[in-house]
């Protein structure tokens, strides 16, 4: 085995090395990793990779940088803790990629998360033309050359005139007027069509529509003196406060220094970046203030059963007691109205269901909108505002028409697109426009290209990385997971830093196989620009190409924190004590069952006419009691189905409950189904309270162990003593939460551990009490393993604990706070409150709920050896009749699955339909992506052991 102290080929400078790192289970770990290659840290979940990788190298990188900067600037940046080692040296500044990538707004989009809109908006700022808003002609900034080009189109020996505009108001004093012109050197004035002279006479009267121009020269096209011409235009501009007229026989121009329409006279903005920008107040849409969207009234929520007739409820907020009198008015005036009561609402003329809406006024009826717009002069009520927020959504603004920007933005185009238009487009497509327009003639210079450059630089790495399907405005908050690794990804790439040290989490997530050696590539070109490249990464192909790999374990938690194996790929296979170098050799693989779930012909779900995002009106079958996933390429639509058409229309088929989803024509087969989870990789938990012993109500059972000890009862403690949630046995100077938050005022805030309970989060007198010799505190520091061993005589806490460890948590310590869980195993703690607590649930699963489980990507952060554990659990969830629906690219998985929905067969619009379905087997003989990678991976199931790994 390669010792991780095995000097490394590069120079000593060149290397960062880690001496004594001891943070969360990490070891007195010492590692020696060269600046210069890609590394893989890989191992079972919970074996200290990430502690690693981000709560080691990352923190420590970030911190040295941030300690740069004044302690002004350090307050507004984000301070990672000092991670605990003897020495770290060598490290260069540092940037992560993470899976927690934070919560999006609803102004996030992809073209702004990778800083792809910032560049357009210099480009369309420096390179864009503006076309007038109301007659199209194209607005320039006029100057004496713009007046001149305009003369030299008149014939030759045209006769022309130079001159500005001036406004006389009925209360000029028109004699004073012509003494001030005549002063300055102006005889002649344009009244409408005729020229006259102001000499001994007043500036005459213009009437109520006539012009007055202020004549500066009179000149012959092809005879007049250059420098005389160019004179007489700076002179009206001047004096025409940046206004001149060119007025011939049959030609009047008017031209402005300013971004005013010659033609017609509309006013625009000067294109700056900030016109482009729809978080900008001076580009945002006034109306929807850059959201591209309104609150407005949603017919969907205020009927929600629209088989329903007016009569018998249909119009939901006018069935409460309070407002049935509208109802009842509606129902009277009906018949005048034109309307039926007694119809299914469905059924209802369009005219008739904008008569609800819009009222009639004259008849005695104010209709939806206006009831609604007098309880919005009452929101100051909480319950009216309660009420209001049941009965609306969104709808795209009506004056942008979702593009978010005021229509002077919109009114400056490139390659005949404005900024709105060219963010729709598919990146793919997009970036072929820019670099069509890059070659156009006139389009070159230094400012151009450095406009163009990093515009085409960011889409073509989201191009480079399998994301050109999608569009720059698409939402950030609506790609999935992978998705949204990726675009992140795409913003490292497109920083073109040097000697920096990149720390990625799993970036492989969300990939289809088929997609793996697009990610590969990326990586390998960030390493090559002498970065250090350091990965987070289970997948079989991104470990084999990469330089370097560190595999951490042997087990999790306190069973690992050891580095079994640092060197080149080829030798993990023959690591000692490494699942990784076990499933790389064959010595451990997925093995398909014996036996798959049929489907039932009536037990299934029906979902048509599936429209959202790039699904082509699909009708798709879900079959009930197994476990069917959902794959596809990446950006195939999977999520699109799953996640936000199918989740939002069974919570409104079966609870009630109004979540915003894809359009959707018919849902059917609920009645198999009594419940619908989404099983997410959401936290469980924002705060120190939450934690897997809380989740699973284990702490439940504990506290009251503690409770009926023999010294409990001699003091009086309840089961609420022994709580950290409510006063009494807590510490009440840390409030239960173990630290304090000290204010640095103009440093960052420092979490440190509370000086009266040492961080226990229990008083004194409350850790005195003990089961088996240990305190509450100590019981909460136990592993879920040792936890279930240390309450051997207690079956009830046992059962709790019997779900996390089907799942694969049992390195997870009882207080851990859930917020330092990963996404994937906060998903597997969700799964564990569904697994039976002992075999006689078990066998009870008749009598239990049956649940349809939602799951994306559930094998996100998983070891292959974890995903065999997560294989026995969905197994397990099936035979308690149990439904999921999965969505995943995982090959092994989609092998243990009984039912396979392939989408494709591309992505963007090239996907939305289904190319195949059906068992594994049959997906494997499917000429699609999915189909060769099942069929490599049935093949690989089948092989013995590969010695060479």
């Amino acid at each position: 085995m390669t010792s991780p102290l095995d000097p490394p080929d590069a120079r000593p400078d060149r290397v960062m090395r880690l001496r004594g790192v001891r943070v969360h289970n990490l070891k007195g770990v010492d590692l020696d990793l060269p600046r210069n290659e890609l590394i893989v840290f890989t191992g079972v979940s919970g074996s200290g990779k990430s502690s690693l990788a981000f709560d080691t190298l990352y923190a420590e990188g970030q911190r040295r940088y941030v300690e740069t900067f004044s302690p002004y600037a350090r307050q507004f940046l984000e301070t990672l803790d000092t991670p605990e080692a003897d020495r770290i040296d060598g490290l260069p500044p540092a940037i992560a990629v993470s899976q927690r990538q934070g919560r999006r707004s609803s102004r996030s989009t992809v073209g702004s998360v990778t800083e792809v809109h910032d560049y357009l908006a210099i480009l369309y700022a420096r390179l864009g033309r503006v076309s007038c808003m109301n007659c199209g002609l194209e607005v320039r900034p006029a100057d004496a050359g713009s007046v001149i080009a305009a003369v030299e189109e008149l014939p030759e020996g045209a006769r022309y005139q130079i001159g500005f505009p001036l406004e006389i108001r009925p209360d000029t004093d028109r004699s004073a007027l012509a003494d001030l012109l005549r002063e300055d050197g102006f005889l002649r004035i344009r009244v409408g069509d005729r020229v006259e002279t102001i000499e001994d006479a007043p500036v005459p009267d213009p009437g109520d529509d006539a012009s007055v121009d202020v004549i500066v020269d009179r000149l012959v096209r092809g005879r007049e003196d250059p420098g005389r011409r160019g004179d007489s235009i700076e002179t009206a501009f001047d004096r025409g406060l940046g206004r001149c007229r060119v007025i011939a026989d049959d030609l009047v121009r008017t031209f402005y220094r300013g971004w005013r329409c010659s033609a017609c006279g509309t006013d625009h903005l000067a294109p700056e970046p900030r016109l482009f920008r729809p978080n900008s107040p001076i580009g945002a849409c006034p109306t929807c203030q850059g959201f591209g969207r309104v609150i407005d009234l949603d017919l969907d929520r205020i009927v929600p059963d629209p088989s329903k007739s007016i009569e018998s409820g249909a119009i939901a907020p006018w069935t409460t007691p309070n407002y049935r009198e509208h109802l009842d008015n509606l129902v009277g005036l009906a018949p005048k109205l034109g309307i039926p009561t007694d119809r299914p609402f469905k059924l209802l003329e369009p005219e008739q269901v904008r008569l609800i809406v819009e009222g009639a006024p004259r008849q005695g009826f104010a209709g939806l909108r206006r009831f609604f717009d007098a309880l919005e002069r009452k929101t100051y009520k909480m319950h009216i505002r309660v009420f209001l927020s049941r009965w609306r959504g969104y709808r795209p603004c009506p004056d942008c028409g979702g593009a978010r920007l005021r229509p002077e933005a919109l009114a400056v185009k490139v390659a005949g697109l404005d900024i709105a238009g060219l963010s729709a487009l598919p990146i793919g497509e997009a970036r072929a426009v820019i670099d069509a327009f890059a070659s156009t003639e006139g389009v070159a210079g230094p400012i151009a290209r450095r406009a163009i450059e990093p515009v085409l630089t960011r889409l073509g790495y989201l191009a480079r990385i399998g994301l050109d399907y999608l569009t720059l405005d698409r939402q950030a908050r609506t790609l999935s997971g992978g998705e949204t690794r990726r675009v992140a990804l795409t913003r490292a790439l497109g920083s073109g830093l040097v000697n920096t040290l990149y720390v990625l989490d799993e970036p492989s997530i969300g990939l289809h196989p088929s997609d793996i050696d697009r990610l590969v590539s990326a990586l390998v070109d960030l390493r090559d620009r002498r970065n250090a490249v350091v990965v987070v990464e289970h997948d079989e192909a991104v470990m084999r190409a990469a330089d370097r790999i560190v595999d951490v374990g042997p087990g999790a938690g306190a069973m690992g924190g050891r580095i079994l194996y640092n060197g080149p790929p080829e030798g993990l296979a023959t690591a000692a004590d490494s699942a990784t170098g076990a499933f790389l050799a064959r010595r451990r693989r997925v093995v398909p069952p014996a036996r798959r779930r049929e489907p039932v012909r009536d037990k299934a779900l029906t979902l048509k006419g599936a429209t959202g995002n790039n699904l082509k009106d699909l009708d798709v079958s879900f079959p009930l009691g197994l476990i069917c996933v959902v794959t596809g390429v990446s950006g195939s639509g999977k999520s699109t189905l799953v996640d936000r058409t199918l989740y939002p229309a069974l919570l409104r088929r079966l609870k009630g409950e109004h979540e915003p989803g894809e359009p959707f024509r018919e849902l059917l087969g609920t009645g198999s189904i009594d419940d619908v989870v989404l099983v997410d990789q959401s936290p469980i938990g924002r705060s120190a309270r939450s934690n897997p012993a809380t989740y699973v109500k284990a702490f439940d059972e504990i506290r009251k162990t503690f409770a009926a000890t023999h010294e409990a009862k001699l003091r009086n403690y309840g089961p609420s003593r022994f709580s950290f949630n409510v006063a009494g046995g807590r510490c009440e100077a840390c409030e239960g939460n173990g630290h304090q938050i000290i204010d640095m005022q103009f440093l960052s805030d420092v979490m440190v551990r509370c000086p009266e309970c040492h961080g226990t989060r229990f008083r004194s007198e409350t850790l005195e009490v003990t089961y088996r010799g240990k305190s509450i505190a100590e019981v909460l520091d136990l592993t879920v393993r040792e936890a279930f061993a240390f309450f051997k005589n207690r079956p009830k806490v046992q059962a709790k604990l019997r779900p996390l460890m089907g799942v694969g948590l049992d390195y997870l310590r009882l207080g851990q706070p859930a917020s330092t869980l990963s996404g994937g195993e906060a998903q597997r703690l969700k799964l564990a409150s569904y697994l039976p607590t002992s075999a006689a649930s078990a066998a009870t699963r008749s009598a239990l709920p049956s649940s349809l489980l939602l799951l994306d990507e559930p094998t996100t952060g998983l070891h292959p050896s974890d995903v065999l554990t997560l294989i026995d659990c969905l197994s397990t969830l099936a035979d308690l009749g149990h439904s999921l629906i999965l969505v995943e690219h995982n090959p092994e998985l989609m092998l243990c699955a009984d039912w396979v929905i392939d989408l494709g067969p591309g992505a963007g619009d090239a996907g939305g339909r289904i190319v195949a379905e059906g068992p594994p087997e049959a997906i494997a003989r499917a000429d699609t992506p999915t189909g060769r990678a099942l069929a490599a991976a049935l093949a690989a199931a089948a092989e013995g052991p590969d010695d060479g790994g």
